[in-house]
């Protein structure tokens, strides 16, 4: 697309700067700035080099510095450039980098960048708010999640292998939704290739924490690609007799047989024993031994010449992941007693188990160019991510926790397939003959869905004949319960539509260079869940029958002999199956303005209408329960934004902006129905009540970009927050607690964050040449004020926001050899304690424990576009901890894990 004047205006300053250290005063001074912008704008009048010329040159001249400072640090100067060019404050990281630093996903990198945070390796936390608070594009594009739970896409789904680079925007912009908080994460996936190339990647791994033997059980025959061939699913016959019959119930069985007569009931019950036999239960937990990880990609691209005035690129790549990790944890919950010391109510102290991970990645770039004036593209992305999780808890209930010779063992089988399929279609056009009118437009179509076929759990009680429970002598018998084993099928699907239209006029009035800006954006979803609950009833076995293995149990023969009274029973909830939707459209007027090549200015206006709803379905009718005018959320208002930036000197500039934005609930919190959340294993109910969080948004950062390369940023932020939603606990009907979601009365987060880029080249008479650090910081802090709710008694009223640490320390010390041959990268990460959930009944706070994260990746390049990587990870052997009042809550031993990759690019 040919720039616009304004786009010309603000790279001359880029453009004007000295090329590399060691070039004299004269060899890089600039014309007048005048001049600078009446060439710059006659070499884009001229359609087939205006993009070339202002990208390029600033690529070449960053590419320029790889002789004196190493690949690293032209990947810094190409980032730094970026940054500075935009109006908002942004953070950038871009291929190179994540590559050198060896992070495999795009959550795993993202904690490297100021003020961010990385939770259960999947959510990002942006200046110590909450996933809730920040928003993820998908090259510009809104796609779902494949998250029941969560409106944000997790974000461990997208390899790194497919990434160009990752947008972090701090402060809000018109032309983006209005759903911001913390911040926004725009995923760019790879660009179209300049030329042909061909690139392959093979790599292996191992962690510290697979020394040992793995849990295994049988799964289905194409678990190596990440599918379920049909061994775990739900069988048709249930669904069936379902349909047919409304419930398992012999009774229900019975009515619809024609009443409830002995003859009748006889043969319902018969029928519930046959349809014992469509679950399977081979489920029994065996040991194996672990093999080492295992991960390769193959990416090509091309780019070919129709005719002097049209091109047409194409770029492929696919990855595929294959990884297994032993599980070491550890798991409390206690009451509070009289002077306020936790007594445990149970105490899982033994946990094991295995995740088997496979993820499969592709993505498929086409492009047409017409003479740089206009561009057709289109990208499709599939991504793949299957855990197999196998799991065995041993410690106490409040059953057994004062018995010495009794414990639980828990066995439990999650298998989940999460997917995300999105295509994309956009185009840019400029139009010369209108004074430079520019469009851009895109469309993306995606669909998510999260398949769980079979998630299986059973209770067995141990028994130690010594009393002592350190011991090996023992017995332990499958629990003797009408619940002796629970069933879980689950299947989400999430169809999302969103288009966009932004326009543009360039404008020169005086000493002003103007951009006036302008569009339209929609977006639309709907979801769609279903969830199957089966338990099996064990209360007809005799003692010595319940001590073998759980196949042996549930074989066909016990399940069919009727002295044994076994019963599989439908306890889907009332609210397990519903549907949802979402309908937002949006209108924004910008100007982006240039005063004297020194003050720049960018400001405009946001309305959004935004439309959802969450419905509960009766399990057995499928109808919608309870009155459809309970449970939508209707919101609409405008959102203003203001961007200044000083351009006061060659090499800095200072940044302000100030901005109002919205944090809405997710579909599940306002649906008064009750769920499980995956991640926590808690049981969540929404709230219909729940309102939107209204932010305003404060910003000032200072910049400084040094001809070297170097870069140095310090900046303030502030945001207020009026009825942020926090996640509470409070008194079911029963009496057990459940989690739940409130808006409290308001809250606040503020803070200072600063980064720097340091070539050490000329420190200690060269001897450290090739070797540079780079770091940031953030200090902050927050504070919440909640009223007492009568069914939560929540302990702190006022208390720092959850998942808000006071502090994000990231810092690398890189090291590029003259040669080109040699890098290598230290990088150490931590953030502050953070709030997990709050207190109740006197409870303080659940806080997690700061994580010293510690990894080295050291690369060795023996021919041009081929390299040989070696990374370790997690070097000082951290654990993951949740304490309460000093006690264990939670603990996860991730292990270290050392990788090597090799690959070859021609």
């Amino acid at each position: 697309m040919k720039q616009s004047k304004l786009f010309i205006a603000i790279a001359t300053a880029l453009l004007s700067q000295p090329l590399a250290a060691g070039e004299t005063e004269a060899d890089t001074q600039a014309p007048e700035q005048v001049a600078i912008a009446a060439e710059a704008e006659a070499a884009a009048e001229a359609a087939a080099e205006a993009e070339q010329r202002i990208n390029e040159v600033v690529r070449e001249r960053a590419v320029e510095r790889i002789q004196v400072t190493g690949r690293q640090m032209s990947s810094a100067a190409i980032v730094a450039a970026e940054r500075r060019e935009q109006p908002q404050v942004a953070d950038y990281l871009d291929s190179v980098s994540i590559g050198r630093i060896g992070d495999s996903d795009v959550a795993s990198a993202l904690r490297r960048i100021t003020g961010l945070t990385l939770v259960d390796n999947k959510f990002i936390y942006v200046r110590g708010l909450g996933e809730r608070y920040s928003s993820t594009l998908l090259n510009g594009g809104m796609v779902p999640s494949p998250d029941p739970t969560r409106n944000v896409i997790p974000l461990d789904m997208f390899p790194t292998s497919i990434i160009e680079s990752l947008v972090v925007q701090k402060s809000f912009s018109v032309f983006e939704p209005a759903s911001f908080g913390g911040g926004g994460v725009n995923i760019r996936t790879l660009n179209l290739p300049r030329e042909r190339f061909f690139e392959f990647s093979v790599g292996a791994g191992f962690n510290s924490e697979n020394s040992n033997k793995g849990l295994n059980y049988a799964g289905g025959g194409d678990d190596w690609r990440g599918r379920d061939d049909g061994t775990r699913s739900i069988s048709p016959v249930l669904n069936n007799a379902l349909e047919q019959y409304g419930s398992l119930e012999p009774i229900a069985i019975a009515q619809a047989l024609g009443g409830v007569t002995v003859e009748n009931l006889n043969q319902a019950q018969a029928i519930n024993r046959d349809l014992g036999l469509a679950l399977n239960r081979n489920m029994g937990i065996t040991e194996k031994s672990i093999g080492p990880d295992f991960d390769a990609s193959l990416s090509y691209g091309d780019r070919f010449q129709l005719s002097d005035d049209l091109s047409f690129g194409l770029m492929t790549a696919v990855s595929y992941d294959q990884s297994t990790k032993n599980i070491d944890e550890q798991e409390r919950y206690y009451s509070i007693t009289t002077n306020n010391a936790l007594t445990p109510l149970v105490a899982f102290d033994d946990i094991s188990g295995t995740e088997y991970s496979t993820k499969l990645s592709g993505i498929l770039n086409l492009g047409l160019n017409y003479r740089n004036e206009h561009k057709l593209e289109t990208t499709s992305v599939y991504l793949l991510d299957t855990a197999d999780e196998v799991k065995m808890k041993v410690g106490d209930t409040i059953e057994t926790i004062n018995e010495l010779n009794r414990e639980n063992v828990d066995y439990s089988v999650r298998y989940e397939e999460r997917t995300l399929v999105a295509n994309q279609v956009r185009g840019s056009h400029v139009f010369s003959w209108l004074g430079d009118f520019g469009v851009n437009w895109q469309y993306t179509d995606a669909k998510a869905r999260r398949y769980a076929p079979g998630e299986v759990e059973y209770r067995y009680l141990r028994n130690y004949s010594n009393g002592d429970a350190d011991g090996s002598d023992y017995t332990q018998a499958l629990r003797r319960s009408d619940n002796a084993a629970l069933y879980l099928f689950s299947d989400m699907v999430d169809n999302t539509e969103n288009g966009r239209v932004d326009m543009s006029l360039p404008l020169s009035l005086s000493s002003w260079e103007l951009e006036l800006q302008g569009g339209y954006f929609y977006y639309q979803r709907a979801r769609r869940s279903e969830v199957d609950r089966f338990k099996l009833d064990s209360r007809g076995f005799s003692n010595i029958e319940l001590q073998q293995s759980f196949s042996s149990i549930f074989s066909d023969e016990n399940i069919l002999d009727p002295s044994k009274k076994f019963r599989i029973s439908d306890v889907t909830a009332q609210a397990d199956d519903y549907v949802a939707a979402q309908q937002l459209d949006a209108y924004y007027l910008g100007v982006d303005a240039l005063l004297n090549y020194t003050w720049r200015f960018n400001f405009g206006v946001r309305y959004e209408d935004f439309r959802q709803i969450a419905l509960p379905l009766n399990p057995a009718s499928g109808q919608v329960q309870g009155n459809v005018g309970d449970y939508p959320l209707l919101d609409d208002d405008l959102y203003p934004s203001l961007a200044i930036t000083w351009l006061y000197h060659p090499d800095m500039q200072l940044r302000f902006g100030v901005s109002e934005t919205v944090v809405r609930p997710d579909l599940r919190e306002v649906t008064p129905v009750l769920y499980v959340d995956p991640l926590t294993d808690f049981k969540v109910i929404g709230f219909s009540d729940l309102a939107s969080s209204k932010l305003t948004n404060l910003d000032v950062r200072w910049e400084w970009y040094t001809y070297s390369g170097a870069s140095l940023s310090v900046g303030a932020f502030y945001k207020d927050i009026n009825a942020p939603i926090e996640t509470v606990e409070i008194l079911g009907s029963d009496g057990n607690l459940l989690v739940s979601f409130r808006n409290a009365e308001t809250g606040h987060v503020y803070g200072v964050e600063t980064e720097f880029v340091k070539p050490l080249d000329d420190m200690f008479g060269g001897a450290l040449n090739g070797f540079f650090v780079a770091g940031n910081l953030t200090l902050s802090d927050s504070e919440i004020e909640i009223q007492r709710l009568g069914e939560s008694n929540i302990t702190n009223l006022k208390r720092r926001m959850s998942g808000h640490s006071e502090y994000v320390l990231n810092t690398q010390l890189g090291y590029d050899s003259s040669n080109e041959k040699h890098s290598a990268t230290l990088s150490y990460n931590v953030f502050g304690e953070r709030i997990t959930f709050a207190g109740v009944d006197g409870k303080d706070d659940a806080y997690e424990q700061p994580f010293h994260s510690l990894d080295f990746t050291y690369s060795y390049y023996p021919m041009d576009g081929m390299s040989v990587k070696l990374g370790m990870k997690n070097l000082l052997g951290e654990s993951v901890e949740i304490l309460q009042q000093g006690e264990i809550l939670q603990r996860r031993e991730p292990g270290a894990s050392i990788s090597a990759s090799l690959s070859y690019r021609f």
